[in-house]
């Protein structure tokens, strides 16, 4: 009676753990597929656009797969429209990306907006680091075509929710896979 109760909790953890993963793919959802705000082409240089709500808010680069992109020849400055007050734009920890078949994208800034509208600028400048500066001229691709290379404002999460699910991934498939393992192998652990 008590292996048929214990095999009944262990065969419970299975659920909570689908449960675990569900939410933790919703709180990443946004982290990387976030609402597009606005999607401008490089070669427009200047753009304005509305935030509808304050929040965190991220800005990508999308382009051609292999190819070269411009990111350490231009800096990214915003400000906001109705009084010219600059935005702190703050360069991305991890650096999250998302890849297609022919275009992908890379998370290059963050930034907290209050609702309004603001103003996208890029000047010819490098803030990239030298790393990067470096690893841009040893890659051998071809250069991206510009009218196929776009920076998008798009909706974000909290930084600290990409390091939250990392630990809550690996807790759900524990949750999951331990759970149908030992509740298997429970009768045979107990004899």
């Amino acid at each position: 009676m008590i292996i048929t109760l214990m095999r009944i909790v262990l065969f419970c953890l299975i659920p909570a753990g689908i449960f675990l993963l569900i939410k933790t793919i919703r709180m990443l959802k946004k982290t990387f597929n976030g609402k597009v705000m606005a999607e401008i082409p490089f070669t427009q240089k200047e753009t304005t656009f509305h935030l509808p709500e304050k929040g965190i808010y991220a800005i990508w680069q999308k382009g051609q797969l292999f190819r070269k992109t411009p990111v350490d020849k231009f800096e990214i400055q915003l400000s906001r429209e109705s009084d010219g007050e600059g935005v702190v734009l703050n360069t991305s920890l991890l650096r999250p990306n998302m890849n297609g078949f022919e275009t992908g994208r890379m998370e290059m800034k963050r930034f907290y907006a209050e609702r309004g509208d603001y103003k996208l600028l890029f000047r010819e400048s490098s803030e990239s680091s030298s790393f990067e500066q470096v690893f841009s001229e040893l890659f051998p691709g071809k250069m991206v075509d510009y009218d196929k290379y776009f920076i998008q404002v798009r909706e974000s999460g909290p930084a600290y929710q990409m390091f939250l699910a990392i630990p809550m991934f690996l807790l759900s498939g524990f949750l999951i896979i331990g759970g149908f393992v030992c509740g298997l192998l429970l009768p045979q652990m107990m004899a």
